[in-house]
């Protein structure tokens, strides 16, 4: 997936956590990739994460990510 992407820059729009002291979040935002062949590309994505507290420090558990198929804008 990642052999025609030069480079990505993530952008978060909003997250969703699942409650009250919630660990577990839903995560929306959008990636823009610079492609090796020179054109670019923005996608919508969404993400699953799940925190979990490891010696006083908050860690990502779990994370999976949700995208949509990439299209040139350029």
């Amino acid at each position: 997936m990642w052999d025609a992407v030069l480079s990505r820059e993530h952008h978060i729009e909003k997250i969703f956590p699942f409650g009250p002291n919630a660990t577990e979040f839903m995560i929306y935002g959008t990636v823009k990739y610079k492609l090796k062949n020179g054109k670019m590309a923005e996608v919508p994505w969404g993400a699953r994460a799940i925190m979990a507290k490891e010696s006083s420090v908050w860690k990502m558990a779990f994370y999976q990510v949700y995208l949509v198929r990439a299209k040139p804008v350029s």
